[in-house]
């Protein structure tokens, strides 16, 4: 299964996350803040690099759209999920560079279907 980077601040969302994609085989590494995110996401040598990234739009630290901008520009094959609550998130400029965007409250069915077509 794939290593993936749940990159959330709320806790409580982050271990909701993290469980269900362990319980669906997958191995996964946290981050907190988006400067976190972009420590783990990088292509750090003899260190393996997650598969894809979960990433919640507003982050503290480097913000969700820094984050989004610097993964797309260092490793532009890294699939990039972003989830929010926000409404309109897919029609703002800023995230176009995401391969998918998910609404929070979330469909567990169908992140878990995207985070398998985009690893695949």
């Amino acid at each position: 299964m794939s290593l993936v980077l749940v990159a959330e601040d709320s806790a409580s969302v982050r271990l909701l996350l993290v469980r269900r994609l362990e319980m669906s085989g997958h191995e996964v590494i946290e981050a907190q803040t988006g400067d976190e995110a972009l420590g783990l996401a990088g292509n750090g040598a003899g260190v393996r690099t997650p598969d894809i990234v979960l990433l919640d739009a507003m982050m503290p630290g480097a913000t969700g759209p820094d984050v989004l901008k610097r993964i797309k520009s260092e490793r532009p094959e890294l699939p990039v999920i972003v989830i929010s609550a926000q409404p309109d998130l897919a029609l703002t400029e800023e995230w176009q560079a995401a391969d998918a965007r998910l609404r929070k409250p979330i469909d567990f069915d169908d992140l878990l279907s995207r985070v398998e077509t985009l690893t695949s």
